[in-house]
């Protein structure tokens, strides 16, 4: 009779985000994964394929809840909306503290070299998915009137996602809360420029 494996698939992923989100993909060992997830080393290469497609499996988690519940909404955003959204990612109930790892999506683009495709095709998936999110709030604005004619939404969609990874950047490196709230500011302000006035 086969043995019943020590954990569920959604505990032990919960278990491995909480400390890929922490130690990293590559500070993360396969003990502490063991540790955290309630996986053995055995169930963890037979049924995840080893520590890198466990890791991509949670990834997949991630996104698929940052999609659900932390992206821009497309169809109810108005341009304020979007601009608290940017400030809510430094606020102090969502920024994470100086110690802790931050954006898991973002710590893969800065972890993992360009030459991982699976890693990659995640990534792109991420910036593709919320890049379209931001152009089709500005290209609804734009065809309501509340957007500058001279604005084109599909480059300032791009412009938002260089600030956005600025904005993660800036709170992974920060020594103090306030300079990501500045860099949001900055960002609501250049949205707050595209407005038709």
């Amino acid at each position: 009779m086969a043995r019943k494996r020590k954990t569920d698939h959604d505990s032990a992923v919960a278990g491995a985000l909480d400390l890929f989100w922490r130690r990293g993909y590559h500070g993360a060992s396969t003990r502490e994964l063991e540790q955290e997830t309630g996986l053995t080393r055995f169930t963890l290469q037979t049924t995840y394929g080893g520590k890198e497609k466990f890791f991509l499996k949670t990834l997949d988690t991630y996104l698929n809840n940052a999609e659900a519940r932390h992206f821009p909404d497309p169809d109810t955003y108005s341009l304020g909306d979007l601009g608290d959204w940017f400030q809510g990612i430094a606020s102090a109930e969502r920024m994470p503290k100086i110690e802790d790892a931050g954006c898991l999506a973002f710590n893969s683009i800065s972890s993992f070299d360009r030459t991982d495709s699976e890693v990659n095709a995640r990534i792109e998936r991420y910036l593709t998915a919320l890049e379209g999110r931001f152009a089709a709030i500005l290209n609804r604005a734009k065809s309501e009137g509340a957007v500058r004619i001279d604005v084109d939404p599909d480059e300032a969609a791009k412009l938002l996602i260089g600030l956005l990874l600025g904005l993660h950047t800036i709170m992974k490196a920060r020594t103090s809360d306030q300079f990501p709230r500045s860099y949001a500011d900055a960002a609501v302000g250049l949205i707050d420029g595209w407005r038709n006035l």
